[in-house]
């Protein structure tokens, strides 16, 4: 009789890859980033993710990834399957990983090209309408961050602000 274990297995970690294997850390890195910018939390599990779709290649399926990882991991413990297609679905829904559906049903998984948009942020003066463009990139991260949380993507954006309480004293004293 099959028995299974009361406890889950540990989540796989950075350090149980296999010397020699894994994908280039500078990479990885850059997926990391891209993830970071879009509001995924980078776990130990979505790390090891990022260098098994790298070592597996573009057009890799779901199981072929759990074979890459399987091969990978020390011991053979590889994420499971379900671990692996809910992060991919969240790759995807992001903008990391493209999936491409074959005439057969497959879904294959490749990095996604890197989004170089310029975001257009724009402050609207309440009063009187001036409009002031906004080139700091924080703000910019700020806002995609923000609007990944919900699912969603800036293409542009205007911001209504107020003169500051010290900039409308200084304008009623000259």
């Amino acid at each position: 009789m099959l028995t299974y274990s009361e406890h889950r297995r540990s989540p796989p970690a950075l350090n149980q890859i296999r010397p020699g294997m894994g994908a280039s850390r500078s990479a990885v890195r850059r997926l990391e980033d891209r993830c970071e910018d879009v509001g995924i939390r980078m776990t130990d599990l979505r790390q090891v993710l990022l260098h098994g779709v790298l070592e597996a290649g573009p057009g890799t399926t779901a199981v072929d990834l759990w074979k890459t990882l399987s091969r990978m991991m020390e011991h053979g413990h590889a994420p499971s399957q379900g671990s692996i297609q809910r992060n991919l679905n969240l790759f995807v829904e992001r903008g990391i990983l493209r999936r491409d559906v074959t005439p057969d049903r497959l879904w294959r998984y490749s990095v996604a090209p890197e989004r170089r948009t310029t975001l257009a942020i724009t402050f609207v003066e309440a009063g009187t309408g001036r409009k002031i463009a906004c080139n700091a990139p924080e703000v910019a991260t700020l806002l995609r961050r923000v609007a990944a949380e919900h699912g969603l993507a800036v293409q542009a954006a205007a911001i209504t602000v107020t003169p500051s309480v010290g900039a409308a004293s200084d304008m009623e004293a000259r």
